[in-house]
């Protein structure tokens, strides 16, 4: 029998809506809102920051929830799990610390006509400042993409770097 996942999300469970925005603001289940909400009763401090109870239990709480990630995304070491505020944050963090340490002059930057801003503005940066190029990959009628049509160009002699669609839901 399916699980009726709208019915774990208070708003879509109340209200006959569609929600599409996720990017922007995504819905938050039941189970997220008890445990902020827990969060914010017996545990609201500055979690890494500090030695007394409340930081500790803070602390505790939050490598706690990063360990529930990494076993959810089956990564290998929760130092592998990093966490932002937003998908803005996010891919500012990889285009900046990965772009501008790995993306070199005559790179190139595959970016698909789709992204949001959010995706073209930090690769365009990471660009203007490496030398590289900043290359836009066309969508099917589909709405895919065919990444046989992204491959380097014969003038690059260096590899492409795929800036890939983000999504947070």
């Amino acid at each position: 029998m399916a699980h009726a996942y709208r019915d774990d999300f208070p708003l879509l469970k109340s209200q006959d809506v569609a929600y599409l925005d996720n990017a922007a603001t995504a819905q938050r289940p039941q189970c997220v809102l008890d445990a902020v909400t827990e969060f914010y009763k017996s545990k609201n401090a500055n979690p890494l920051r500090g030695l007394y109870p409340l930081s500790i239990a803070a602390t505790e709480a939050y490598e706690n929830a990063r360990e529930a990630v990494r076993s959810f995304l089956n990564a290998k070491s929760s130092r592998e799990i990093i966490f932002t505020r937003n998908t803005t944050e996010s891919i500012n963090l990889v285009a900046y610390s990965y772009g501008l340490s790995h993306v070199k002059a005559g790179d190139e930057v595959l970016v698909s006509i789709m992204e949001h801003h959010s995706n073209l503005l930090p690769w365009q940066m990471v660009c203007r400042q490496t030398g590289a190029s900043l290359k836009f990959m066309e969508c099917e009628m589909d709405g895919t993409l065919d990444l046989n049509k992204s491959k380097p160009s014969s003038r690059r002699k260096r590899r492409s770097s795929p800036a890939r669609t983000f999504r947070t839901s």
